[in-house]
């Protein structure tokens, strides 16, 4: 019997989820991952937000209540995702065996502190340190054998705890999607240590771009061809040793906007250092205001908007959902992830990523 399709959601701690439908879209998902824990001293931390009002108890309390959600929905698994964009101390953790079993015994210590049923890695990258993080060349073959660390703990645990398939402790592994990611990685053995890798395949243009471009585009198009895709990351990762049945493949519940571009839109120019964020809420209520304009890249499968005539926005769509969605079935891929939660108060783009799932 073919497994159900993976539809996990990130949801940031310091986000407000409780106004949210959660509990009927806790029947739509299968894995929540609740970001993030960070690594303090190679000891697994609760992250909390600074402008989060409460902050640690806060950070608890919502957890507490996935824990809650999740007794209502038992199918429902919920991870604990370490890192993140800019989160030190996993090339210190991973150097030596010894820290590396340290860190294991930390992560599994408060995975079951909070009642999650695994654990997921965001490390930002191995062997790069673009985020300001410390970073070693060795990062490569240790982050191969903090996984299989990891694994080996929580299989013990397993194990001693009677779970059958389907109930055991779970590890996945957020990847950034280009061969820059796969340069610090030994791809083939960190696909073997997790049950399955959500790939990030957003953010292709981001805060450092300087044109107009797609940042969660499922195909090329021919005014970038040598840039990124969801279906060129796919293909690349597919080639160096993820098997397509691990593979998790991200969708964005946000645009990434930059100013200056005018009338020429996509492939033009803009502003330096004009990036914005968008959520997909906010996108929503620019077109309703009849400020934005719509455009779709039937090449690229992925919408893009100019607001006021002078500031391009790339994001996900339902269009652009539903093509994915059919490349996730069409692929054999184990199914799509997004970032993030509270970024569609709307909800059309969980519907849809439903939707096309279960078709």
């Amino acid at each position: 019997m073919t497994a159900a399709p993976i539809l996990l959601a990130y949801i940031a701690g310091w986000q407000d989820f409780s106004s949210l439908p959660l509990e009927r879209d806790a029947e739509r998902l299968t894995h929540i991952c609740y970001a993030f824990a960070n690594i303090r001293d190679g000891e697994v931390v609760l992250f909390t937000n600074s402008d989060d009002a409460g902050g640690q108890p806060r950070a608890e309390s919502r957890i507490a209540d996935l824990v809650a959600l999740r007794a209502r929905h038992p199918h429902l698994k919920l991870l604990i995702s370490i890192g993140g964009w800019s989160a030190d101390g996993f090339s210190d953790a991973a150097l030596t065996e010894q820290s590396r079993a340290a860190f294991a015994v930390s992560s599994i210590a408060f995975m079951q502190k909070h009642g999650f049923d695994g654990i997921d890695l965001d490390w930002e990258y191995p062997t790069h340190d673009m985020a300001d993080i410390k970073a070693r060349p060795e990062d490569k073959p240790n982050f191969t054998l903090m996984l299989v660390e990891l694994r080996r703990q929580l299989d013990a645990l397993s194990d001693r705890e009677g779970r059958k398939a389907g109930e055991r402790y779970l590890l996945t592994i957020a990847a950034g999607a280009g061969q820059y990611y796969l340069d610090g990685v030994e791809m083939d053995k960190v696909a073997a240590a997790c049950d399955f890798v959500n790939l990030m395949t957003y953010d292709f243009y981001n805060g450092w771009a300087t044109k107009a471009g797609h940042h969660t585009n499922l195909y090329n198009t021919p005014l970038d061809p040598d840039g990124d895709s969801c279906a060129k990351s796919v293909a690349l990762f597919t080639a160096n040793g993820l098997p397509r049945e691990k593979l998790v493949l991200g969708c964005a519940f946000y645009g990434r906007s930059l100013k200056g571009v005018g009338a020429a839109g996509l492939g033009a120019p803009g502003t330096p250092k004009s990036n914005g964020f968008d959520s997909f809420t906010k996108i929503t209520a620019l077109l309703e205001s009849g400020r934005a304009v719509r455009h779709w890249d039937d090449v690229a499968k992925a919408p893009w908007l100019l607001v006021d005539g002078d500031t391009f926005i790339s994001y996900d769509d339902a269009e652009s959902i539903a093509a994915k969605t059919a490349f996730i079935r069409r692929e054999g891929l184990a199914g799509g992830f997004f970032w993030e939660y509270t970024e569609d108060a709307t909800d059309t783009l969980l519907t849809t990523l439903w939707q096309g799932l279960r078709s």
